[in-house]
């Protein structure tokens, strides 16, 4: 049995770390697939009542996959009651956090999953960083 220097190991945990991480991200992006058309619909509505819209979430459409955490983090926000400005002078509308957060359950809670999802992966995104700077370290 060949000899488990940390220096083997720290690489294992990385190469397995980096391998769950492009899972998660294929996981999640195929979930907001299945559900893009229940997203387009929530913008539109939402656009259609006038509601103050980021711009970050108004044109993370145009970036496909890449941006779909900055397309669902708006109404997230909106859900859990998080004071948001609209513009240096004015909060976002109330009417705006009333509406998002009237929504029945099943048109909004795969968001909130999906949001779950890329918190999982932002951990072992840092978990992947923090051993790469072990590796780093042990390997000079």
């Amino acid at each position: 049995m060949p000899c488990l220097s940390l220096t083997n190991v720290t690489l294992l945990a990385l190469v397995i770390l980096f391998a769950a991480l492009v899972i998660m991200d294929f996981y999640s992006s195929c979930y907001f697939r299945k559900h893009e058309n229940d997203y387009k619909l929530l913008l539109s509505e939402y656009r259609q009542r006038g509601y103050d819209l980021d711009l970050m979430t108004n044109y993370a459409s145009f970036f496909g996959s890449l941006a779909n955490y900055q397309k669902i983090i708006w109404f997230v926000r909106l859900r859990k009651g998080v004071k948001m400005k609209f513009s240096k002078d004015r909060n976002v509308q109330v009417e705006a956090y009333q509406f998002v957060q009237s929504l029945p359950e099943e048109r909004i809670s795969w968001i909130l999953k999906l949001h779950r999802r890329y918190k999982a992966q932002a951990l072992l995104f840092t978990l992947w960083l923090l051993t790469g700077i072990i590796f780093l370290n042990i390997v000079k």
